[in-house]
C-alpha cells in the first residue's frame, strides 16, 4: 500500500513537470513570434500617391513679343556723347559756367535751356555745382542736377574735361527732388516717387559712367497723400538727343 502510493505520488510529480515543460516552452514561442513580426515585412496600408512638380504655365503660349529696335547694338548708355562747344579755361571745369555750359550743350533739352531764363534767382532749379573724381584721372568731374518743377523731373548730367575737350559722361532723368551721393568713384542716384525709391550705381568704364546695380525698394501700401489714388511715381523724361 506505502509503495502504490509513491508510485502515484511520482507519477503526478513528472505529470507537473511536463505542463510546467509544455507551459514554459508556449510562452517562448510567442516571444519570438512577437519579435520577429517587429522587424519583419509588415502591411501598412495603399502608399500615398506621389504629386508632379509644378511647372510654370505661360499665360499667352503663343505670343512672341517684339523685337526691340536696334538689337544687338551697344545702348546710348555706352556711346560717348557730343562735345560741348565751350572754350575751357586755364582752371578746368571749376572756372566753367553752368548756366552756359547748360545752354551750349546740344545734348541740353530745350525745356531745360528755357527754364535757365530764371537763373539766378528765386525760380531758378539749378542746384549748386558738385566736383568730384569720378573716373580715377585725378581730375574732378563737374555734377550738374537741374530741378523741372513743371515737369516734375530733375536732370543730372556728368561732365568731364579731355585736354581742351568737355563733353558729359552721364545724362539721367529722375523724380524731381532725386538725391545723389558717392561711394568711392561710384555715383549713386536715388529718385523717390509715390510708389517707392528706385536708386542706380553708376561706374565709368572708360568711356562714359554706366549703370550698375539697381535697387527698387517699393513703398508700404498706404493712402497716398496730396495725390491721386494710383498714380504712379515713375518719372517720363523728356526728350533728348541721344548720344553719338
Amino acid at each position: 500500500m506505502f509503495r502504490f502510493h509513491r508510485t502515484a505520488a511520482a507519477q503526478r510529480a513528472r505529470a507537473t513537470a511536463a505542463f510546467r515543460g509544455a507551459a514554459a516552452a508556449a510562452v517562448t514561442a510567442v516571444a519570438l513570434a512577437g519579435c520577429a513580426s517587429e522587424t519583419g515585412a509588415r502591411d501598412g496600408g495603399v502608399a500615398p500617391s506621389l504629386s508632379p512638380p509644378v511647372r510654370p504655365s505661360p499665360l499667352w503660349p503663343q505670343y512672341q513679343p517684339p523685337r526691340p529696335p536696334g538689337t544687338g547694338q551697344p545702348g546710348p548708355a555706352f556711346k560717348q556723347y557730343p562735345a560741348v562747344p565751350i572754350e575751357l579755361p586755364g582752371s578746368g571745369l571749376a572756372g566753367v559756367s553752368v548756366r552756359k555750359l547748360l545752354e551750349r550743350d546740344p545734348n541740353v533739352p530745350q525745356l531745360v535751356r528755357a527754364a535757365l531764363a530764371d537763373c539766378p534767382g528765386a525760380r531758378c532749379g539749378l542746384r549748386a555745382p558738385v566736383h568730384r573724381d569720378l573716373t580715377g584721372d585725378g581730375d574732378d568731374e563737374l555734377v550738374v542736377a537741374f530741378d523741372e518743377p513743371s515737369a516734375s523731373l530733375t536732370l543730372v548730367q556728368v561732365y568731364r574735361a579731355s585736354g581742351r575737350t568737355v563733353r558729359p559722361v552721364l545724362i539721367t532723368w529722375g523724380q524731381l527732388g532725386l538725391t545723389g551721393e558717392t561711394f568711392g568713384r561710384d555715383l549713386v542716384i536715388t529718385s523717390t516717387g509715390h510708389d517707392g525709391s528706385f536708386t542706380t550705381r553708376y561706374r565709368w568704364n572708360g568711356t562714359v559712367m554706366a549703370p550698375g546695380a539697381s535697387q527698387n525698394e517699393p513703398r508700404s501700401p498706404a493712402a497716398p497723400t496730396g495725390a491721386t489714388a494710383g498714380q504712379s511715381g515713375t518719372a517720363t523724361a523728356p526728350q533728348t538727343r541721344t548720344p553719338r
